[in-house]
């Protein structure tokens, strides 16, 4: 037979077995809340980045920066990141952009090596988009002379930069927060 007594703590060992698996379910979805958030922000500074480094906006910013258009360089990127809190480490160029203080931040890196012949290059573009001509000329008068032509015309900005063969490779880092 079946008391009522039987049934009270029947009912009772079911409470408190549901109490912990509900704990346990939440403890356990919130790590994957966690783990899916890093990995969202991963996935976006990764994708940045590497957007970056393809279409040729980091080559284009780092002869700016060892031209000395370090603040030209760092405008252009400004514009192209899609980012809201970020740290862009460009070898020892530093950009930044908000506050990654009590933020979850990743950190993604690449290395730069530029394979170009020593000379001086054309540099175009706008705002939010640079390019560098793939052919280097003797001069400078020469680069400027090539960027006049009528296929660069629609570019506002346009630079003859010197490249100076480097070995050396360069760190690209950046640290973004959500």
């Amino acid at each position: 037979m079946i008391f009522d007594s039987d049934i009270l703590i029947g009912v009772i060992i079911l409470i408190v077995g549901m109490g912990y698996f509900t704990l346990s379910i939440v403890e356990h979805t919130n790590s994957y809340v966690d783990v899916v958030k890093t990995n969202i922000l991963y996935d976006k500074a990764s994708d940045q980045l590497k957007s970056l480094v393809s279409d040729g906006t980091l080559e284009s910013a780092i002869l700016l920066i060892n031209n000395g258009y370090g603040p030209m360089a760092e405008e252009l990127l400004k514009n192209r990141i899609n980012l809201d809190h970020y740290i862009l480490s460009i070898g020892n160029y530093i950009i930044s952009e908000g506050n990654l203080n009590n933020m979850d931040t990743v950190i993604v890196s690449t290395i730069v090596v530029m394979n170009r012949t020593e000379g001086w290059y054309g540099v175009y573009g706008n705002e939010s988009y640079l390019n560098i001509t793939d052919e280097y000329f003797l001069s400078e008068d020469e680069a400027y002379n090539h960027l006049s032509l009528p296929k660069y015309s629609q570019y506002p900005y346009k630079r003859a930069i010197y490249y100076f063969r480097s070995s050396s490779p360069i760190n690209i880092t950046l640290i973004c927060g959500g």
